[in-house]
Formats: C-alpha cells, sequence, structure tokens
C-alpha cells in the first residue's frame, strides 16, 4: 500500500511541476500557435456549426410533429376513400378526424394556366396548428361557397404566375375558385424537394365537383385523427391492424411526422459533417508541424531540464499539457464558431421549412465537436512529443535541425498514439447517421493520406536524382525540396487532402448538374402527361400528333401500390438500409403484355404475348431491386392495391437505365388481375421548344382533367436544388482548403529563418532579387503543381467511384473541375512562397551575418 501511495504521491508532484513550467512557458503567449489555433477553429467549428443546426431542425421536427403530420396519427389511401365502415368506426375510437385529399391538377387564370399542387380540406381543417393568411385575412369561411362560387387559398408563386390578384377567380376542372387568401402558413405541408407546382387549397366539396376525379385518378386521401388522450398511437395502431388488417392504408405516427425531411437533413448532415472532418484532418497535419516546430524551438529548453535531472516523463508531461492547453484554447474558439453560425444562417432557413426552428447551441454537438478536436490534436501532436522525450540531452545539445526527423516510435509508445486514433475513428462511425458511408470516408481518407505521403516522397527522391543542369538557382530550388527540414512532405499532405476534397465535390456536383442541363433536355421528353383517362386516349393522341414536329408519343396505364411482403416476409421486418425507399409509401406500377420499348431482360424471360395471369400474377421488376433484396425470378412480392393484396410471382429483371426520364416503372405486372382495377394513363411527346406553349394550351382547353408536367421546368427545379446542397459542400470544403493554406503558410513560416539566411548568403554572393525569386518560385511551383495534379487525379477517381458505382450514374470529363484544383494549388503555393521570399529579400545582409 505504501509503495502504492509513493507512486502515487511521485506522479502527483510529476504533473504539479509540470503543471508550473508550462505555465510559465505559457505566459509568453501564442506565438508559433496561429496556424495551430486557426486550424483546430475551423475544423472544430465547421463541425459543431452542422450539427447545431441539424440537431435544431430534428428538435422542431420531434416538436412539431403532431401539426406538421395533422394529427396524432395520419392515415393514407390512394386512388380511393376509405368506406364508410371505415370513416365510422375511425370517429367512434378518436376524438376528432379530419379528411383531405391531394393531387396535381391544373388551374386556369385569364391568360395563363399552371399545374398545382391541389389539396381540398374539410371543415374541421386543421386539427393542430394554424393556417395562416397573408395580410390578416381570416381563413375561417375562406374555402366555403359564397354567391354560387367556391373558395380557395393558394400559394403566392400561382398568383404570380396566373396575373391574378385576391378576389379573382381561376378555372378548376369544370368550375370556377374564388382566390380569397394567399398561404402564409400550412401547418402540415410536407416538403416536397421536387414539387411540381404552388399550392391551391380547396374544401372537399369543391373538388366533388370539379370533375377531376375519376376512376383511377392519381389522388391521396387522407385521415388525420386526434387519439384519446388515454390511448398512445402505438396502442391505437394495433387496434386499427386488428380491426381492419388488409385496409392497405399506410400509417404515420407523430414519431415520424415528416421522414423525407428527416432524411435529407440527416443525410445532408453526414456528408457537411465528413466535409468538416476532412478539414479537421488537414488541420491535423498543421497541429503536427506545429507542434514539432515548438518541440525544436525548445531544445536547449529540454536540454537545460534533462541536464539538471528532468526525467523523460517529466518532459513528456510539460508539454503534453502546453499542447493539451493551446488546442482548448483552438478548440474553444471552433465552438464559438459553432454556436455563432446558427443565428448566421437562422435567416436562411426562414420560411423554408414547415416548422418553427430556433437554431442555437446544442450540447450535444459541442461535446462531440469537443471530443474530435481533442483527439485530432492527441493522433497527431502525440508523435513529436514522444520523439522528443527520447532524444537524450546530450543530442539536443550538438544539433537542432532536422531533430523531430527520422526516429520511430517505440512499441511501449504505440498505445499513446494508437488509442485516440482508435477512439477518433469509433467516434466517427459512431456518431454518423449512415456507418457504411463513414466507414467508407475512413478508409477513403487513410488512402488519400497513403497517397500523398508517397507522392511527397516522391518529390523529394525526384528532385534529390534531377540535380544536374547549368542553372545553379534550378539546382537551388530543387535541392529545398529535399533539404533537410524541409516541408514538402506535410505540404504535399495537407493541401492535396484539401484539394482532393474540392475535385471530388467539384466532379460529383458538376457531373449531376451536366446530367441535368445538357444531356437530359436532349433525350428527355419535353411533357408528362398524367391523369388521362382510357376513354380519352385515341382523341388526345390524335390531337397531339396534328401540332408539327410532335412525336414519339408513349403511353402506359398506371397505378398506384404498397409492397407489403417481399418473399412472403413483412415489409415491415425487412431490415434497414438505403434500399427501403422502394418500401417505403406507395410506388406507381403498371402492366403491359409485352417488354416495354428498349427493355432489357438481364435474368428470368418475359411472359407471353396472350398470358393471362389467372391465379399466377407474374412481375418484372428491376434489376437494382432484385439486388438489393436478394429476390431471384420464382420469389414472391406483395403489393396491395386498392386495399387488395396481389402476390406475384418474379419473372425477371430488367436493366433500367432511371436518369434516362422515360416511363420507368420497378414493377411492371403481367395483364389479366391488376388491369381490372380502375387506372389511368400517362403519355410523353418530343417536341421542339416552341411548340410546348401551343401544346399546354391546346391540354387545358379540351382536356381540362389532364395535368401537364413540362419536363423543362422540373428539371430547372431540379437544377436549383441540387445547386443550392452544391454551393452549401463547396463552401464547406473551401473550408479544408483554407485549412491546407493555412498549413501551408505554417510550412513556409516555420523555414523562414533559414530562407532568410539563404537569401542573404545568396545575395552577398551577387545574387540578384530576380534569382532568387525564380528558385524559390520554381520550387513551389513543381511542389504546387505536382500536388494539384495528383490530387485532381485522386479527386477524379473518387467523384468517378461516387457516381459510377454508388449512384450508379454517369461520369464526363469536365474541365474545370480538373483544371480548377490544379489551378489553386499552383496559386497556393506560389503565393505563400512569394510572401516568405519577399520577407526575405527585404532584410539587410549585415546584422544576420554578424549574428551568425
Amino acid at each position: 500500500m505504501s509503495r502504492i501511495s509513493q507512486s502515487t504521491n511521485g506522479a502527483e508532484k510529476l504533473w504539479s511541476i509540470a503543471w508550473r513550467v508550462c505555465r510559465r512557458e505559457l505566459r509568453g503567449g501564442f506565438s508559433g500557435f496561429r496556424i495551430f489555433l486557426a486550424c483546430l477553429a475551423l475544423g472544430v467549428g465547421s463541425i459543431a456549426a452542422v450539427g447545431n443546426v441539424s440537431e435544431s431542425v430534428l428538435n422542431a421536427l420531434e416538436r412539431d410533429g403532431r401539426a406538421l403530420l395533422g394529427g396524432d396519427v395520419e392515415l393514407r389511401l390512394v386512388h380511393m376513400p376509405a368506406s364508410e365502415e371505415q370513416q365510422s368506426w375511425l370517429s367512434e375510437n378518436t376524438e376528432r378526424m379530419g379528411r383531405l385529399a391531394t393531387m396535381r391538377a391544373t388551374a386556369y387564370g385569364p391568360e395563363q394556366r399552371r399545374l398545382v399542387e391541389l389539396k381540398a380540406v374539410d371543415d374541421v381543417y386543421p386539427l393542430f396548428g394554424e393556417m395562416e393568411l397573408a395580410d390578416g385575412i381570416a381563413f375561417d369561411g375562406a374555402l366555403s361557397k359564397k354567391d354560387g362560387v367556391w373558395g380557395g387559398v393558394a400559394e403566392a408563386g400561382l398568383l404570380e404566375r396566373l396575373k391574378i390578384t385576391v378576389g379573382d377567380t381561376v378555372r378548376l376542372g369544370d368550375i370556377n375558385i374564388q382566390v380569397r387568401g394567399v398561404i402564409a402558413t400550412e401547418p402540415d405541408k410536407a416538403v416536397g424537394f421536387f414539387n411540381f407546382g404552388p399550392r391551391l387549397m380547396v374544401s372537399m366539396d369543391a373538388l366533388a365537383e370539379t370533375g377531376l376525379v375519376q376512376p383511377g385518378s392519381l389522388i391521396n386521401y387522407y385521415y388525420a385523427l386526434d387519439l384519446n388522450d388515454a390511448e398512445t398511437p402505438k396502442v391505437f395502431r394495433d387496434r386499427l391492424d386488428a380491426q381492419f388488417e388488409d385496409a392497405g392504408w399506410r400509417v404515420r405516427d407523430v414519431s415520424d411526422a415528416n421522414p423525407g425531411l428527416r432524411r435529407f437533413i440527416e443525410r445532408l448532415t453526414l456528408f457537411l459533417t465528413l466535409v468538416g472532418l476532412s478539414a479537421l484532418l488537414v488541420g491535423g497535419i498543421g497541429v503536427a508541424n506545429a507542434v514539432r516546430s515548438h518541440i525544436e524551438s525548445k531544445t536547449s529548453v529540454i536540454a537545460t531540464l534533462k541536464s539538471i535531472g528532468a526525467s523523460h516523463g517529466l518532459v513528456l508531461r510539460i508539454y503534453f499539457l502546453q499542447i493539451l492547453m493551446l488546442s482548448l484554447v483552438g478548440i474553444g474558439i471552433g465552438l464559438l464558431i459553432g454556436a455563432v453560425t446558427p443565428a448566421i444562417i437562422a435567416p436562411l432557413l426562414a420560411g423554408r421549412l414547415p416548422i418553427d426552428v430556433t437554431l442555437g447551441p446544442a450540447l450535444p454537438s459541442l461535446l462531440i465537436a469537443t471530443a474530435f478536436g481533442v483527439l485530432t490534436t492527441l493522433v497527431f501532436a502525440m508523435p513529436s512529443l514522444l520523439r522528443a522525450r527520447e532524444i537524450p540531452a546530450a543530442r539536443l545539445f550538438r544539433a537542432s535541425a532536422g531533430l523531430m526527423n527520422g526516429s520511430a516510435l517505440s512499441k511501449r509508445d504505440l498505445p499513446y498514439v494508437g488509442v485516440p486514433l482508435i477512439l477518433l475513428l469509433l467516434l466517427t462511425v459512431f456518431t454518423a447517421t449512415d456507418r457504411e458511408i463513414a466507414i467508407g470516408f475512413i478508409a477513403g481518407s487513410l488512402l488519400a493520406i497513403a497517397v500523398f505521403a508517397a507522392a511527397g516522397k516522391a518529390i523529394v527522391s525526384l528532385s534529390k536524382r534531377m540535380t544536374g543542369g547549368r542553372n545553379a538557382f534550378s539546382r537551388l530550388a530543387l535541392a529545398n525540396l529535399h533539404r533537410p527540414g524541409a516541408s514538402t512532405v506535410p505540404i504535399a499532405l495537407s493541401l492535396g487532402l484539401g484539394l482532393t476534397l474540392l475535385v471530388t465535390i467539384s466532379g460529383i456536383e458538376g457531373n449531376l448538374d451536366h446530367e441535368i442541363s445538357e444531356n437530359l433536355p436532349d433525350s428527355a421528353p419535353a411533357f408528362f402527361f398524367l391523369d388521362i383517362r382510357p376513354d380519352q386516349m385515341d382523341q388526345f393522341k390524335t390531337q397531339l400528333l396534328e401540332k408539327d414536329n410532335v412525336s414519339d408519343i408513349e403511353q402506359t396505364p398506371m397505378l398506384r401500390g404498397r409492397v407489403v411482403a417481399i418473399d412472403g416476409v413483412d415489409a415491415n421486418d425487412v431490415g434497414p438500409g438505403d434500399d427501403r425507399w422502394f418500401l417505403r409509401g406507395d410506388r406507381g406500377l403498371t402492366f403491359a403484355a409485352s417488354p416495354p420499348p428498349e427493355t432489357q431482360i438481364v435474368r428470368g424471360e418475359w411472359w407471353p404475348a396472350d398470358y393471362d395471369d389467372g391465379a399466377k400474377p407474374l412481375v418484372s421488376i428491376s434489376r437494382d431491386i432484385g439486388e438489393a433484396f436478394a429476390l431471384e425470378p420464382g420469389d414472391t412480392l406483395t403489393v396491395n392495391v386498392l386495399g387488395r393484396d396481389i402476390t406475384a410471382e418474379i419473372a425477371n429483371w430488367r436493366e433500367i437505365e432511371w436518369q434516362s426520364l422515360r416511363m420507368n416503372f420497378a414493377m411492371v405486372f403481367s395483364p389479366g388481375l391488376i388491369d381490372k382495377a380502375p387506372y389511368s394513363l400517362i403519355a410523353t411527346a418530343h417536341m421542339p421548344r416552341d411548340m410546348e406553349e401551343p401544346v399546354d394550351r391546346m391540354i387545358g382547353m379540351d382536356f381540362p382533367n389532364v395535368s401537364a408536367i413540362r419536363v423543362r421546368e422540373a428539371l430547372e427545379a431540379a437544377n436549383a436544388i441540387l445547386a443550392g446542397i452544391g454551393t452549401a459542400l463547396n463552401a464547406t470544403s473551401s473550408i479544408a482548403i483554407v485549412a491546407g493554406v493555412l498549413v501551408l503558410a505554417g510550412a513556409v513560416a516555420a523555414g523562414r529563418r533559414k530562407r532568410i539566411y539563404d537569401a542573404v548568403v545568396l545575395k552577398t554572393l551577387g545574387a540578384t532579387r530576380g534569382n532568387i525569386l525564380y528558385a524559390y518560385a520554381l520550387e513551389y511551383g513543381i511542389l504546387g503543381l505536382a500536388t494539384g495534379v495528383i490530387a485532381a487525379l485522386f479527386g477524379s477517381l473518387a467523384a468517378w467511384s461516387v457516381l459510377v458505382l454508388i449512384m450508379e450514374a454517369s461520369w464526363t470529363f469536365l474541365p474545370m473541375t480538373i483544371f480548377g484544383p490544379i489551378a489553386i494549388g499552383l496559386a497556393a503555393t506560389l503565393s505563400a512562397g512569394f510572401i516568405g521570399t519577399w520577407q526575405a529579400l527585404r532584410s539587410p545582409a549585415a546584422p544576420l551575418l554578424r549574428n551568425e
């Protein structure tokens, strides 16, 4: 016991002495650690900011779940409403029930027409939350029938497009609707990232008179339920399932009020956090450089301490405490940035989300960012601290140049670096919303570090061999790349990682934008036509073909159905994953006797053209669905259509190019059973741009029930969304670039004294300023160009992998995503080198030579 006590007392005394020495040295300020602090602050700040904003939005989703959903529980049916028996049971078993329906329709103004997201509500709407109109207009009574005209409220965008004002009327199907207000707040509005039109809201009774609701119309019926206080949503759902086992409705409760927005926020948060981690990783190189430089500057102090009896452990403790204190300052600055950023972002989110988001510091996000900062510091700082501890005092007195280079860590020191590294990797994986992506990020980061470390060493090795040539200053530039203490490898690592991230993000965004804005318009149809009744199709095609240059009219029936079982396994029991989109909500499906045009069967066979499925329906599925759920021809798929479960045997897999914008369906059924259900037809047509407006007018006049979607407008909307996401990613990735430039500046600053001495000696020997500038420009130009080229190649490979292997999209060589980062790398290194060189050129020779 006494030995343990003595050992504890001895350790406490060492820490006490180390703290006193550490405190005295830190009195000199943060000179030499500005880059260190900036790197940590940038990385931690970006992670904290992204986490704070994301957590605030997700908390608001949970807080406003009732209003977002419209009730405690929501039921949805497609094509047909709930039966009288079902509605009666729901009314008797809940406090209140609200009914509403949504569909796409066309609203006609005096001069213009516009596709709208139509929403019909009953008198009790909204059950929860407040429906607010602009200019203080009351919502109560705004949808009622007055003087024989039904009322409606709309988003401002509809009034602008139709060139109308409040009080004017629009044509909707067979009736007129008077616009009585502009929607300011719609409590249960789901965020539709690809909405095809502004909202128009009418009453359920008005919808019934429009004539838009026909058998097979693509319409969603919702039932919002206010439960008894004593009953939880789970208990109610169990009773509902027991009462109506085969109702075919989709049920949601407040725990998943807006799954689309939640998934989008979580995925965007993941990518932005990983980009922030990349910035922190790049900054880690700067941390390592700063610690190494600091330790080398303290050689005389360490030598003195060891000469008077300081142990290895005491030296390690002193400088460990110093680095820890400094890192906490940098992390604190980063946390402050992360806490303030939400206040800057708040105005950008105002009005864009269907919830009131109170943005502010979130403790879990700040703690996670702190943990990332501390662990990153330990991983990158400990090697230099451990090497300094092992160097004897005599060696410290003899030399300082290259002191920290070349000595490997001993086996007993590996846990000091290995444990923080493992904790950092685990933290990255377990705080990510998608662990597979996080593991891929770790693997890619390790590979990138290895690539750029090898690249830096290759530059050093090649510069050693390229020592020939008559120009002395060219030889000097090459020698500077491999001289003792050169920062070639750290610069290649830090700048290369940042540029690789920029190339990757720019390559992905550029290719997606290119696909949407360049490739798709050439191959995509001009229009998608929805809700064509079967008895209208012949006349519809005839009138379209009478227009000049209208061609390639394709048609197919469409229904909606929900997958309820996969090969006998309930859909709710199928494991999680990105492919669960197939199981979420309702999917479009069709039926066909013959394969659709250009169909490529990759497994199994198509059914005979005269096949009557009778007792054995067949279904063709897309290859990606077959692979995702390990389905083979002969397995089964159960789909609920209009409340009836249809179990079909999988006949084949089809290869589908989803990006082609053809009428692609994940499921195509054999005719004979499913075609007995009410259905509508959809169609596409190609035409030149100058024919779009005449066709649009013709459809509006002769087929008011048909919704015409201009593909060009949809692509422009998708492109705008993509541009917004790309801006966020590029803004965050620029932090990694800034961190790389900071590390570069730190490396230049670390060798500033040697640069000044070299320049003074060269000037004394007769070199001109131009000669010296040429030498340093060549040195940094080689380093920047080589790093930029490697980053361009590695980043392009990463972008290709994401696009082709993960997103299954096409990849195109885009020069600006390649040459831009190369130019940035070259400019960054030349600028940093020029700044350092200019200071050297301005230094007088005599004082330095006298001191030497």
